[in-house]
């Protein structure tokens, strides 16, 4: 029996009518009727606000009816090499990767499609960062700063480009950009916590202080795995080379001091990494807690026997004032009475009366001596 189904299509809505599961039209906004026979007729109702045509029939769709892709779609197709920016009423709202095909639905709105060609152009456009940036990961792209005094190495497909200058800058993530940013300023390594053995056999823990900068960010950032590092072990080298050879006491006289022909070389190598060195010192050395105590203990020791020289050196110099003092006297006795004189006085500072027996000077220096 003849039967017509009533089929009711909203604004925003599609509807792809199927008789006896073969697509046969597809319907905009209305109510339509359609003769259906023992239940022929089915009826599949899409939103136009998903915006993206998701279905089973997009093969058949686009090889066998490209009348009605025409009409309801905008039709996508990148290839391996490609992305497609999707802008709606003029505004980016998608961005398309390589080998994929949408159908975006037309409805009331104005769509577009830009096709990109990355190889040709792996670049973002300056005018497309900021709409980019707002997509975050579905924009398709790597966006990246470089700051002043500083250079980035851009790689693409994991080979080397170019250098990028302070700015900011946005590739396509399909090139696998990779940008290694160097710092141009100058810049101080620390070498800390070496253990080495000097040539008498005691063990050192030294610290080295280094001063670098890059002048060949190029140089610097390909031809080592990383230029800090190797700088950090031609530093190790030197100065194991230049303590090994000496020994404790000469480290302790002149601990800042390294080998002249040894900076030579590190300096000349990590020239041709395009990398300048400049000052290279033993910042500290630290000596083993038993090697401490006996240095404390000469030092001691040292400092003692000075001390006892100094002292023989007074009581020899107060021995000879004294004989001199006694010549003196004996030559001259005028000289000899002062000194009893001065000799009196000392001893009548403290005395509150002298009862005199005898008669004379003689007589009482005698009795207070005795």
């Amino acid at each position: 029996m003849l039967f017509y189904k009533r089929i009711l299509v909203g604004d925003n809505q599609r509807a792809l009518l199927f008789r006896n599961e073969r697509l046969v039209e597809i319907l905009g906004p209305g109510v339509y009727f359609r003769a259906q026979v023992l239940n022929t007729l089915r009826v599949e109702i899409h939103s136009v606000t998903s915006l993206v045509f998701t279905s089973e029939t997009i093969d058949f769709l686009v090889t066998q009816r490209p009348d009605l892709v025409a009409e309801h779609f905008l039709i996508v197709q990148t290839g391996d090499l490609q992305v497609a920016l999707v802008r709606m009423n003029g505004i980016l709202i998608r961005v398309v990767g390589p080998g994929c095909r949408v159908l975006f639905w037309k409805g009331y709105r104005d769509l577009t499609a830009q096709m990109v060609n990355v190889l040709d152009s792996p670049e973002v456009d300056k005018d497309l960062t900021l709409a980019l940036m707002k997509l975050g990961r579905e924009s398709l792209a790597l966006f990246t700063a470089v700051e002043e005094n500083k250079a980035g190495l851009l790689y693409l497909d994991n080979r080397f480009v170019r250098v990028l200058e302070a700015g900011s800058y946005g590739f396509w993530a399909i090139r696998a950009p990779r940008v290694d940013v160097i710092d141009l300023r100058r810049q101080t390594l620390e070498v800390s916590g070496q253990d080495i053995l000097t040539k008498d056999k005691v063990t050192l823990r030294v610290n080295i202080t280094a001063e670098f900068k890059v002048n060949d960010p190029v140089k610097a950032g390909t031809l080592v795995k990383s230029f800090s590092d190797h700088l950090y072990r031609q530093l190790q080298l030197a100065v194991r080379q230049t303590l090994g050879k000496r020994t404790l006491d000469e480290v302790l006289a002149d601990k800042v001091d390294v080998d002249p022909a040894m900076l030579a070389e590190v300096r000349a190598e990590m020239a041709t990494l395009g990398i300048d060195v400049g000052i290279i010192a033993l910042k500290d050395v630290i000596l083993p807690g038993e090697i401490r105590e006996i240095l404390n203990q000469v030092v001691a020791a040292e400092k003692q026997a000075q001390a006892n020289l100094i002292r023989r050196r007074e009581e020899t110099a107060a021995t000879r004032s004294l004989l001199n003092t006694a010549n003196l006297m004996k030559d001259h006795p005028v000289l000899m009475r002062l000194k009893e004189l001065e000799t009196l006085e000392k001893l009548t500072e403290k005395v509150g009366s002298v009862t005199l027996h005898g008669t004379g000077f003689q007589s009482l220096l005698t009795k207070l001596m005795d």
